[in-house]
This record gives C-alpha cells, structure tokens and sequence, in this order.
C-alpha cells in the first residue's frame, strides 16, 4: 500500500493549515456581524460602539466593496455582504477588522442592527414554488418514453423521499489570508477546494483581472465538498 507523505506530520501535530501560519506585522483580523434571523430586512447598522473600543477597528458594508458585491457562480444571486435586507440566518452583514482576533469579535458584536424587521422564512421549496420564489426557470429532462415503460412494469409503485440537507464534519474551519499586491491585486492563501473558482470570485470582488489574483492552497483539514464554492467568501473577505 502506497504511503501518504502527510501521515508522519499529520500524526506529530507539525501539518500548517491557513490557521497556523505566521501572522505579518500590521495583519488585521476579520471578524463578522451576521442576520439574527432566517428573512428579515434593516435600515442600516450602528457602527459607533465597535469604533470607539480601539483606533484600529473598522467596520466595512456593502458599499465598501471596490468591485462587484457578488459571489454567485451559475446564477448571480448570492451577495459578499447583505444590503437592506437578508435571506438566511449567519448571512454576513457587515466584515470588521481590527489589530487581534479578540479584539475583532469584540468590536463586532457590539455592532447593532437598525430598524430590524423580521420577515416571514420560506423553509419549504414546495411552498417556494406555489409562491414563485424561483431561482430559475424551470426546466425538465427527459429521455425515452416513460409512460410506456411503466406500462410494461409487473409493479409501480408511487411515494414521495424527502431527504434533509447534509453539513460537511470537517475539522478545519473556513478561513482566509491575504495580502495586497503592487500590481493593485491580492495573494490569498485559502483553504479552497477550488482555487481557479476562488480567483474569480476574489477577482470580481475587488474589481481587476484574475491575473492579479494569486491563490495558495497548502493544506485542507477536511472538506468534502464544503469548501469549494463555500470557501469564495472568506476569501474575498479577506
């Protein structure tokens, strides 16, 4: 059996995940404010309680954003950071920075949300469908002729399989690093499944070409699907 060249530092401790590596002086640590609830709507956040704990924080909104606020892939329906209104619960509202990690998520917790409004949540995609809260149009696929095969069949047999959604378990959480470029561009070590995907979404993000996005991917602590177009937001974040 072939031997993975990781087990020996993966079992000693020593593997360098995005996590464990050296912080640059001057690094600023991201922290977010994330929706309370599944649908809801607000008419701005106040800033001034997490600006006042130390000079170094900052609180960056939709606005912020230097190109397009937008990290869909197929369709383009899924914004870097909520503007007015939200569609989950965790949807990032708002990216804070500040000079440690506590400091960060200290700074962003006291940020508050105004005029918050929550909204009726559509859980069902039955339900989504009789209300038209389509992604797309709908489209059918098929091949054959299915009546008459059924018609062929010694038994039928008709139900309904419903299947709720699955979380990837991996020990890795997201995360991002990066850092700007002279050229005006960014290096961004990820942990990404998928780094042309994450250069183009950090790409679009920013507002300049792929070309001046270079991304790192060293090692990931589990993924399983998780981290692929799920790992584009931190990096842009970051």
């Amino acid at each position: 059996m072939k031997r993975n060249p990781d087990s020996i530092v993966n079992v000693l401790g020593k593997t360098l995940y995005v996590d464990d590596l050296p912080e640059n002086a001057g690094m600023l640590h991201g922290a977010v404010v994330l929706s309370p609830s599944a649908h809801g709507r607000y008419s701005g956040l106040d800033e001034s309680k997490a600006l006042a704990l130390d000079p170094s924080v900052r609180v960056l909104v939709a606005k912020d954003v230097p190109g397009q606020n937008q990290l869909g892939s197929a369709v383009l329906d899924e914004a870097l950071l909520a503007e007015g209104d939200w569609h989950y619960h965790g949807q990032v509202l708002a990216l804070v920075l500040a000079s440690s990690r506590v400091l960060a998520r200290r700074a962003a917790a006291r940020v508050q949300i105004l005029g918050r409004e929550d909204l009726p949540a559509v859980t069902d995609p039955r339900e989504a469908f009789k209300r038209g809260d389509i992604i797309l149009s709908p489209r059918t696929q098929r091949m054959g002729d299915p009546e008459a095969a059924y018609k062929d069949c010694a038994l039928v047999l008709e139900g309904r399989v419903e299947s709720g959604g699955q979380e990837h378990v991996y020990l890795e959480t997201q995360g991002a690093i990066a850092w700007p470029e002279d050229s005006g561009g960014a290096r961004v070590i990820s942990g990404t499944q998928s780094p042309a995907a994450t250069q183009k979404i950090v790409a679009r993000v920013l507002g300049v070409p792929m070309n001046r996005v270079e991304i790192e991917t060293r090692r990931l602590g589990g993924a399983f699907g998780g981290k692929e177009d799920q790992a584009n937001g931190w990096a842009a974040l970051a």
